[in-house]
């Protein structure tokens, strides 16, 4: 997998503002059933226009940080925080879920040294539109409060599994 690089970010695009304000209120409304306001849709766009996008070979990445997270987060105790949202999804728009490519998107973006989650949520909460990971990732001096206590990583020569979707394959 190529790094990642800064690029614009497609709501950049030559369209008019209300145009783009239409597009995200008809789009809310196809996933969710339900009308967004003209005042929030524009907010959404306006969000989506500031945030950082990257891109390579194989993902985009949508990276919004502090404002748009802090309107993502439940309780105050984790406002200002400094928590960055990532959005991941491949330009083939397949399924991801390889693991050790979101944690290299991770530690590309945000650092080595910060721990990120990807949330499972309860049924009323969840967001399910498209091919499309999201990670919360904490800030630096911060650790999630469980998981495992030390690293250890194994390759297919010290005994570990297949690592990779179609990795089987490849190697018979």
């Amino acid at each position: 997998m190529q790094p990642l690089v800064k690029m614009k970010s497609q709501w950049e695009v030559k369209r008019p503002i209300k145009e783009r304000i239409k597009l995200i209120q008809d789009q809310a409304y196809n996933v969710s059933g339900k009308h967004i306001s003209y005042k929030e849709a524009k907010k959404l766009v306006q969000d989506m226009m500031q945030a950082t996008h990257y891109k390579n070979d194989k993902y985009q990445v949508y990276v919004a940080s502090q404002e748009e997270t802090d309107s993502m987060c439940l309780t105050d105790q984790f406002k200002s925080m400094g928590i960055t949202y990532l959005s991941i999804k491949r330009l083939d728009l397949e399924p991801i879920h390889d693991w050790r490519d979101l944690q290299q998107i991770k530690n590309e973006l945000c650092g080595e040294d910060r721990e990120a989650l990807e949330i499972y949520p309860s049924e009323h909460r969840l967001v399910d539109t498209a091919n499309q990971y999201h990670l919360w990732v904490i800030p630096k001096d911060a650790q999630i409060p469980f998981g495992f206590t030390h690293r250890e990583v194994y390759t297919k020569e010290q005994g570990g599994g297949f690592q990779r979707v179609g990795q089987r394959e490849k190697q018979k």
